[in-house]
């Protein structure tokens, strides 16, 4: 036994190191492909009603639910939600807003396209994305494409602007980084090359039958033109990210807003009476706050602008607004069926009912 042992013994040797081998590319590619992490959008939080559309059904948004790729959401009037991807990503969906969001099913890798038809929403990107994953904005009218930063994008039509009609309106606040815009005309062909947005700075970006151009582009923004939620987002971002703007000029205009927005409501609920005898008392701002989105004041005139310092050299493409492939915002107009049965189909975690959501550590007082 020993001699025949001696004289197969590099055989042998062979043979097992040949096993050792196939164990370890086994367990190589066992990590690479089996570890991979199924992407979860999960609505962590829910203030007000919302709904959530997914092919011809429309129920009521709830708390921890999950999304599907191509879900509709949907906040009514004073509503808002806050939606949580792969735990480092967070989209706040402010009121009277309406997106979707297209997206690959695994964490680490694949696209992320968020699409915005109406309203506004806050995106926070805290790790800087992988190379073989994408992180993107869409409207009719503009593309924003990021690897890591936090921004606002506000879409609105709008029937009449600077003596055009039917004006698509895209506007990006930039509070951290950099974010790459592309234009889009009417036919949703690129104007131009993708810009460059710097942080601190916002974009105004206009498309109409005769119309396809940057309001502003670069355009240095006040924080006190944003609401108190978006402010809120902000501090809750600095936690993780710090952002180009500090914690003590987002705090301040937190404070600041919050009270606006308090002395506001006080005049709407006031009589007309007992509002005449405080007017006097009220500090005078040029802060506007709706029951939708706040207004950047910003100017409307065109801006002077070197774009060939800010173009990138990239290939265009036809703008994709619609990745979707399928029911389309503009085609669940009418429907009905809003009901709030049949949850377990949608969601696999407990939900609970909408209840209002307090940001802690945060106080105008």
């Amino acid at each position: 036994m020993l001699k025949i042992l001696s004289e197969n013994l590099k055989l042998i040797m062979i043979g097992l190191i040949s096993i050792l081998m196939i164990i370890a590319i086994a367990i190589v590619i066992s990590l690479y492909f089996g570890g991979e992490v199924s992407r979860e959008l999960i609505i962590t939080e829910i203030y007000g009603s919302a709904t959530i559309t997914r092919e011809t059904r429309t129920i009521n948004a709830s708390k921890n639910g999950r999304l599907k790729s191509g879900d509709i959401i949907t906040t009514r009037d004073n509503s808002s939600l806050r939606i949580s991807i792969d735990d480092d990503k967070f989209i706040l969906v402010e009121p009277n807003t309406s997106l979707y969001i297209y997206f690959t099913d695994i964490a680490s890798k694949g696209n992320i396209s968020v699409n915005l038809s109406k309203g506004a929403a806050v995106c926070q990107i805290k790790n800087k994305l992988r190379k073989n994953a994408t992180f993107k904005l869409k409207t009719p009218n503009s593309s924003i494409n990021v690897t890591g930063t936090v921004f606002r994008t506000e879409f609105n039509y709008v029937s009449e602007y600077m003596g055009y009609e039917n004006v698509m309106i895209t506007q990006v606040q930039n509070f951290d980084g950099s974010v790459n815009l592309q234009l889009y005309d009417i036919k949703q062909q690129p104007q131009d090359l993708p810009m460059v947005l710097t942080e601190r700075t916002s974009a105004q970006m206009l498309t109409a039958e005769n119309l396809c151009q940057y309001g502003y582009l670069n355009y240095s923004f006040d924080l006190n033109s944003m609401n108190s939620m978006v402010l809120g987002e902000l501090i809750r971002a600095q936690k993780d990210t710090e952002l180009a703007f500090s914690a003590d000029e987002v705090t301040s205009a937190y404070k600041m807003v919050s009270i606006e927005e308090k002395q506001m409501e006080t005049m709407t609920t006031t009589p007309v009476s007992e509002a005449t005898e405080s007017v006097t008392t009220t500090v005078t701002t040029t802060y506007e706050t709706t029951e939708t989105t706040a207004v950047t004041t910003l100017p409307q005139t065109e801006e002077s602008y070197d774009s060939s310092q800010d173009t990138l050299r990239t290939t265009q493409k036809p703008h994709e607004y619609t990745t979707y492939s399928g029911i389309k915002w503009w085609e669940i107009t009418g429907n009905t069926n809003t009901g709030t049965d049949d949850y377990e189909d949608w969601f696999t975690e407990e939900t609970e009912e909408p209840t209002e959501t307090v940001m802690a550590g945060i106080s105008a007082d």
